[in-house]
């Protein structure tokens, strides 16, 4: 490069669209995310802003000891929008095997699982403007750099957005997602007291191997993946429904608890609780027939309150929408909701035969 050509970009900073460079680009896209869903930042997600800008200032060492332990922050994919030099968007990608960065809709449900299963998947997350450079066509052009990258790894492309954010929504079905169910996380603080309520009644019990087959058939039939499944990134697949040896995974220090209705379909509602090592909250999915749903609801759910809810531990679900009888009940016994977020999906289009 000549001296002029170097004092021409010197005095001209780069505007448009580049990869991320994820060393030179953490702290500013931890800055703009932190301006673009701040009103939705829940703890997790903040620590990972944290983590970002903890990152972005450490020397190779410590970044190559990130990358081994497979931190989040070093996962990061994606592309970014400059003008002047300044990084004002940002789009980020991961293989679905992988967490994403995703503040504004981190891994949510009883497990925050994969899309085992389901390969070559990516999650896309983070595409964020900022509130002065937007209406300009940046995130479509993120967006179309992201689905272009995407389509020549992998398959599909899911993500979330806010039910109440119908711009985003009309961008993403412009460019081809389908939007499969709406999700609520509902929360119930450990400070309330626990439902007054006789015991759980004989119709719940523990499930047992026998009925594996029949609680997948349950699943598939409540939650099917044509409509987001269990939850995000949690399709409805024997395997998520199978609990480990003794209940624990010791990988990753979960442990789950299944119980299940019986009934005129064999099994016709079932709760699944998980819960991680050094953490109170416990996070829990109600499943239940349609024609069962407000009779099943009234005894899984204070059987969960008071079964898992005491001793100051906190309750979280991911339930959907859609779904009034959970909705009504969980509002009487305290739990508030937290967010609402649209399950979207994108297919990689397929090629035609050449001729």
């Amino acid at each position: 490069m000549s001296a002029d050509s170097l004092l021409s970009t010197r005095q001209h900073p780069f505007t448009g669209l580049r990869p991320v460079r994820l060393r030179q680009d953490l702290a500013a896209i931890a800055d703009l995310v932190e301006v673009c869903f701040e009103p939705t930042l829940d703890t997790s997600a903040r620590a990972i802003i944290h983590e970002m800008r903890m990152l972005s200032r450490s020397g190779p060492v410590m970044w190559w000891l990130s990358r081994l332990a497979g931190t989040i922050s070093t996962q990061m994919q994606g592309f970014v929008w400059l003008e002047g030099g300044r990084i004002v968007g940002n789009v980020s990608i991961a293989p679905a095997g992988i967490p994403a960065v995703t503040p504004a809709g981190v891994p949510t449900g009883a497990s925050a699982g994969l899309f085992a299963g389901h390969s070559q998947g990516y999650v896309i997350a983070n595409v964020a403007v900022y509130p002065e450079y937007r209406r300009q066509g940046i995130a479509h052009r993120l967006m179309h750099a992201a689905l272009d990258q995407i389509a020549r790894r992998g398959r599909f492309a899911c993500l979330q957005v806010e039910a109440d954010n119908p711009g985003a929504r009309a961008l993403y079905t412009g460019l081809g997602f389908d939007e499969q169910r709406i999700f609520t996380r509902w929360r119930r603080s450990a400070h309330h007291t626990l439902p007054d309520v006789p015991p759980a009644p004989s119709l719940i019990r523990r499930r047992k191997h026998s009925d594996a087959a029949l609680l997948y058939a349950l699943a598939q039939t409540v939650r099917p993946n044509s409509q987001g499944g269990l939850g995000w990134l949690r399709p409805t697949r024997p395997a998520a429904l199978r609990p480990s040896f003794w209940g624990w995974q010791l990988l990753n220090g979960k442990q789950q608890d299944y119980w299940v209705v019986p009934g005129a379909h064999q099994v016709d509602g079932a709760v699944l609780v998980e819960q991680q090592a050094g953490r109170a909250t416990a996070y829990f999915d109600l499943l239940a027939m349609p024609d069962r749903q407000a009779e099943i609801y009234a005894h899984l759910l204070p059987f969960v309150i008071r079964r898992w809810g005491g001793r100051l531990r906190p309750l979280v679900t991911d339930h959907p929408a859609d779904d009034e009888h959970a909705t009504n009940l969980l509002q009487q016994y305290h739990f508030q909701p937290e967010r609402t977020l649209v399950h979207m999906i994108w297919q990689v289009p397929q090629k035609g035969p050449t001729t």
